[in-house]
């Protein structure tokens, strides 16, 4: 048990760290610390706005943040594509924007997908950064879908009408070829039509817009169908029927105009109309 000499000799210790020069020094040097701190978060961009060299601080310290990562490896490595075919590959490596080597901290995966999106070819892309050196690009490209043949020139485009870039046309001369100023908006739903015939399809060479409201489809045995502006499909179903009834695509038909739904009118080629006409006359048999 402590004495009463010692429990008194506790409280004046206590009394002298609390309240003591020592505890008023340690406060004063916490208080000075702590002003020190906030005048320095503080009172610092104050200065550097006050210099009129904020600006370049930031673009110095930018570059060096920059670098750094770099030094760590952070870098553009690899540039994985995905889902290009007819794109120009050097035309989308400008439009990433950056090469392999580039520090990947400074690449704007929202810009590239933007400018990626501008190629013609281009109807959709993702972009993302991987960190520390890996950027994933998938692209979902346009279909062609018909030639558009405007003037002297022919034009490839796709079923939203968009006009794609492609200087060799060769591989898709079997696509049909559209005609008509506003042919491109319209023929996605035209082509789909016909493809619900699919033997008939196959037959289709080209269409002619007219009047901006229907069509005339040209086969590839020279014959002309004339479909109506409303219910094209039923017009289309009836053509397959008559044929198969009547073999009509194999006969010398020159237009078949399926514009009204109760009828059908047909014109036979020159030829055959000429020998309608003119029937040739039976030779008389000798005696």
């Amino acid at each position: 048990m402590r004495t009463i000499a010692e429990q008194a000799r506790e409280r004046r210790e206590k009394v002298q760290r609390e309240y003591g020069w020592s505890a008023v020094l340690r406060k004063t040097a916490r208080i000075c610390r702590w002003v020190s701190a906030t005048a320095l978060i503080v009172g610092g961009p104050i200065a550097l706005w006050h210099s009129g060299k904020t600006e370049q601080w930031l673009e110095i310290a930018r570059n060096q943040a920059i670098d750094a990562s770099a030094r760590f490896g952070m870098v553009i490595n690899t540039i994985d594509v995905a889902g290009r075919h007819r794109t120009d590959p050097n035309a989308l490596l400008a439009a990433i924007g950056q090469k392999p080597g580039s520090p990947i901290i400074t690449f704007d995966a929202d810009a590239a997908r933007e400018r990626i999106e501008q190629l013609s070819w281009v109807r959709k892309a993702s972009v993302e950064r991987r960190l520390p050196d890996t950027i994933i690009i998938h692209v979902e490209e346009r279909q062609p879908l018909a030639l558009w043949q405007n003037g002297d020139n022919h034009v490839l485009i796709d079923a939203d009408g968009v006009q794609l870039q492609d200087y060799e046309l060769g591989d898709y001369l079997n696509l049909p070829v559209l005609v008509g100023d506003d042919a491109p908006e319209h023929a996605a739903d035209m082509i789909k039509t016909l493809k619900t015939v699919p033997r008939l399809f196959k037959m289709v060479t080209g269409a002619q817009r007219i009047g901006h409201r229907r069509w005339n489809v040209q086969l590839s045995n020279g014959m002309f169908i004339r479909l109506p502006e409303h219910d094209m499909d039923k017009a289309w179903v009836r053509l397959d029927q008559l044929d198969k009834a009547h073999k009509l695509l194999e006969s010398d038909v020159l237009v078949v105009d399926l514009r009204l739904a109760d009828r059908t009118f047909v014109r036979l080629t020159p030829g055959a109309a000429e020998l309608r006409r003119n029937p040739p006359k039976e030779k008389k048999g000798s005696v």
